[in-house]
């Protein structure tokens, strides 16, 4: 018998425990031979959703504080390039961009491990392992003897870091069955997603001008203040809250909608990646500014995506009043999440056209700065949609969804930015370099159409979508 991991089936338990007890009907959905393990009924208080408010706030509140505090450590070197070539006498920009790659090379190996054990054992014991990594290697950087030992310890930050990106859309399906509030909570994490790295650099470029260790002492400040949070955070989202099933037979498969779906992300997150560091390059070489200047020119990105965090409440407003009027586009899994994330790619190629042509030294340096704005609206609204849709499709299993993509458009990020990023820059210019990017965003800015289209096909041929179906639905509707 080809047996999965038993990661899945506990997993579903964590569903399973909010509702009615499942009869046989149930094991021929799934394959299992025999029935599953009566579970208690839909008014448990152990049940994440059943939690009061506030004991979800604060789980929301502390997944928000760590995914915050890992990706500020993702770009966080961007802001101290000058500071590393003197301590460590690196030159070429291929190793200096080298902190940043290894870092997200980690991102691609975490959820591989954190995925499977927050669904097996649950996410609190998840964080406390990925956070309690993340912080012992942010230490283990601010005492780097030498190069090679940086770039170890980077890796090993990655790998920590990685948790929040791929299981918090698990964690909040876990407290909100209810999608309007879910998509809330899903918006606020990816407006953090979006601070954390443009904070990173501008932390690093004025803290770190005599000592570049400064910066990781910084982050692991962060990192403190967080732990006693996470240490508060209600055990019943680990294992002991679950109720455990037999081992349940699950076929792999390949999740349909998250391969279309991390085409459109890979390219979004390696443009964000590799701007961290290549704007150092282009500021610093266009207008003289010092990296702490240059890193504050990030801040339109911010901006943009506060702008896109209204859009989506304006958004999520309209959609509720269709609903309540009946329309019938609001049945669609696809039309809740997706159409903010179509106008993600046209956003991404006006704010590179915009800066290819306007970072000139006879343009003051406030002009190209602002196409930062259409580039933060346009990658919120494409993460909000996304993580929103995978989580929706997903549900108990939007953990290992959520790590299939992390996976994949970190891996695409973390090739690009040591081995073309600054050739790129290098070669064509900051005109032509960035409007070749502009032009890669259009090619790729039908996907979410694509799935407008085909995404219910999509999902009918998905084995895991037909089973929480079926799992929702119970014994008497079967």
């Amino acid at each position: 018998m080809n047996t999965a991991p038993i990661h899945e089936s506990v997993a579903a338990a964590n569903v399973l425990h909010c509702q009615k007890a499942r009869t046989a009907s149930e094991a021929s959905v799934t394959g299992i031979p025999g029935s599953l393990t009566p579970i208690v009924d839909d008014d448990d208080p152990a049940c994440a959703r059943n939690w009061s408010t506030a004991k979800k706030l604060c789980a929301v509140a502390t997944g928000l504080l760590l995914n915050f505090n890992t990706t500020l450590s993702s770009s966080l070197p961007s802001g101290a390039i000058d500071s590393l070539n003197d301590a460590f006498d690196v030159s070429s920009h291929q190793q200096v961009s080298l902190p940043v790659a290894v870092f997200l090379v980690g991102y691609i190996f975490g959820p591989v491990v954190f995925s499977p054990v927050s669904e097996s054992f649950g996410r609190r014991v998840c964080f406390i392992t990925s956070f309690g990594l993340y912080t012992l290697f942010t230490l283990a950087c601010a005492f780097a003897p030498n190069w090679p030992a940086l770039l170890v310890f980077r890796f090993l930050v990655g790998a920590g870091a990685s948790a929040p990106q791929a299981v918090l859309g698990g964690m909040y399906a876990d407290l909100y069955p209810n999608l309007s509030h879910r998509g809330r909570a899903v918006m606020i994490l990816g407006l953090m997603s979006n601070l954390g790295p443009l904070i990173g650099p501008i932390i690093a470029g004025y803290t770190s001008t005599t000592n570049w260790r400064w910066m990781f002492w910084v982050a692991l400040i962060m990192a403190g203040a967080t732990w006693p949070l996470l240490l508060l955070l209600p055990g019943n989202l680990d294992r002991r809250s679950l109720v455990v099933l037999r081992l349940i037979n699950l076929r792999t498969e390949t999740f349909a909608p998250v391969i279309l779906r991390r085409h459109h992300a890979a390219a979004g997150s390696s443009l964000e990646k590799s701007r961290f560091p290549t704007t150092n390059l282009k500021v610093t070489g266009t207008y003289g500014m010092s990296s702490g200047k240059a890193a504050v020119m990030l801040l339109p990105i911010g901006i943009g995506a506060a702008i896109a965090m209204f859009v989506f409440l304006w958004y999520d407003r309209f959609l509720i009043k269709s609903k309540e009027q009946g329309k019938a586009w609001t049945q669609r899994e696809e039309y809740r999440r997706l159409p903010l994330a179509c106008a993600g790619g046209p956003l991404y190629a006006i704010s590179q056209f915009w800066l290819a042509w306007t970072a000139r030294p006879d343009i003051h340096w406030i002009v190209p700065a602002l196409s930062g704005i259409p580039y933060g609206i346009g990658i919120d609204l494409t993460f909000m949609a996304l993580t929103n849709y995978l989580t929706d499709a997903y549900d108990i299993y939007s953990a290992s969804a959520l790590a299939s993509s992390v996976f994949s458009r970190n891996i695409v990020a973390a090739l690009l930015l040591p081995l073309a990023t600054y050739r790129l820059y290098e070669d064509l210019g900051v005109g032509w370099a960035c409007s070749l990017l502009g032009f890669l965003c259009l090619a790729l800015s039908p996907i979410p159409f694509v799935f407008l289209r085909y995404g219910p096909s999509l999902r009918a041929k998905s084995p895991f979508c037909q089973r929480l179906k079926q799992l929702r639905r119970g014994p008497e509707d079967s």
